[in-house]
């Protein structure tokens, strides 16, 4: 176990990540260079992931390719998932939906966000699988939200849509564990990143309050006393990718500082 992140725990596996321009995507890539694998960069903005691919190499020295792509273009997520068929580690994750009171809520957000939280994942996973599977290794880790577990107020898309990842993982745990894939959820709370901002604006205005009295009262149930960093969820991801991982299935892994119910 004690070799389980050196710069050689995942040389010569070759990782795509999505949403990797920036927050927990990036972290994730990050964490997954710094263990060895190659990494392929998917986001939206060709500058943002240029200078990410530039620091990787540079950091570590591991091969980076950028891939310009929007999760909800069917054809052009799909020329990307041509292109990087030898895939071994997928690692799938998106901005968060719009938050808000559930009745106000349109239908329009609800469909929106279906393409980029749920269908996303189901294309990308059912073009990789089979060839994850005719090598015998694999792993899909699915970075979602604590959401999963434990529904957060003015959150109803994520509340919703984000368990649906569950049962894709335990699905492809169940068909395609004996051929050496994983698949499993990380599922942050309370981390900083640009959609906490985001997500504690919108609750602090809906509650009247300011948000530093806001966060201080979020903070209060978790055990650790802070928010957590983006490192921290991306190393429970690089963990999952490991070999020694491979006995971990379907699971969604809370990484949340000890959150009280």
């Amino acid at each position: 176990m004690r070799d389980v992140f050196t710069a050689n725990t995942l040389k010569g596996r070759k990782a795509l990540v999505f949403g990797a321009s920036r927050g927990l995507g990036r972290a994730s890539a990050e964490q997954l260079a710094a263990m060895g694998a190659d990494v392929v960069l998917l986001a939206r903005s060709t500058e943002r992931l240029r200078l990410v691919a530039g620091e990787l190499q540079r950091k570590y020295g591991v091969a980076t390719t950028i891939e310009a792509a929007d999760l909800v273009d069917e054809a052009a997520l799909n020329a990307v998932l041509r292109r990087h068929a030898d895939t071994d580690l997928l690692i799938t994750n998106c901005g968060g939906p719009p938050v808000g009171p559930y009745l106000q809520t349109p239908l329009a957000d609800w469909d929106a966000a279906y393409r980029q939280i749920v269908r996303s994942v189901v294309q990308a996973t059912q073009a990789l699988l089979p060839h994850m599977a005719a090598r015998g290794f694999g792993r899909v880790v699915m970075i979602a939200s604590r959401t999963v577990r434990h529904p957060l107020a003015l959150m109803a898309i994520s509340n919703s849509l984000r368990k649906a990842l569950l049962g894709i993982a335990e699905t492809i745990a169940d068909e395609f564990g004996e051929k050496g894939i994983t698949a499993n959820l990380v599922c942050p709370g309370l981390t900083r990143t640009e959609r906490m901002t985001e997500v504690l604006a919108a609750r602090a205005r809906n509650a009247g309050k300011s948000e530093d009295e806001l966060l201080a009262e979020m903070l209060r149930p978790i055990a650790a006393g802070r928010v957590g960093q983006p490192r921290e969820i991306a190393a429970t991801v690089g963990f999952l990718c490991t070999d020694v991982a491979g006995y971990i299935q379907g699971q969604c892994l809370l990484v949340d500082g000890g959150h009280k119910l």
